[in-house]
């Protein structure tokens, strides 16, 4: 079992996403979430998925950082626009969804339309979930 108390390793791939440079930051919002997201939600739970969140990270979000940790000098800030998350159980999941005929036709062309291509950013790992809903869970 692991130490978290989860009965299993749950496993992420994080995205550190950036906007086309012709978009505005409504409009991308909007975009990854009504649309792209659209798209995707439905492939993923089809493949046992875990979870997939979005953090928007909008101009008038950002100056929450200051509130919050106002001892943070800027050159720290991530400058992303958003840090997608998706997490799983064993990544023939995931990796199976990516494979869908969906993802290779809708999903992953899609991307073109919102997605910045050389500031975007991945990173995988083991995942942990210590508190939800305001419950120490681990």
């Amino acid at each position: 079992m692991a130490s978290n108390g989860q009965s299993r390793r749950l496993f992420s791939i994080t995205i550190f996403g950036y906007k086309k440079d012709d978009m505005d930051e409504t409009e991308y919002h909007d975009y990854i979430s009504n649309v792209h997201a659209g798209h995707l939600k439905a492939l993923l739970a089809k493949n046992d998925i875990v979870s997939y969140t979005m953090q928007h990270n909008t101009t008038a979000e950002r100056e929450l950082l200051r509130k919050i940790r106002s001892d943070i000098p800027a050159e720290k800030e991530s400058d992303a626009d958003a840090i997608v998350q998706i997490v799983f159980k064993d990544i023939e999941d995931y990796l199976r969804a990516r494979k869908d005929p969906h993802f290779v036709q809708v999903v992953d062309p899609d991307h073109v339309n919102f997605a910045h291509p050389k500031k975007t950013k991945f990173v995988t790992g083991w995942y942990e979930v210590h508190i939800t809903d305001s419950q120490v869970v681990s």
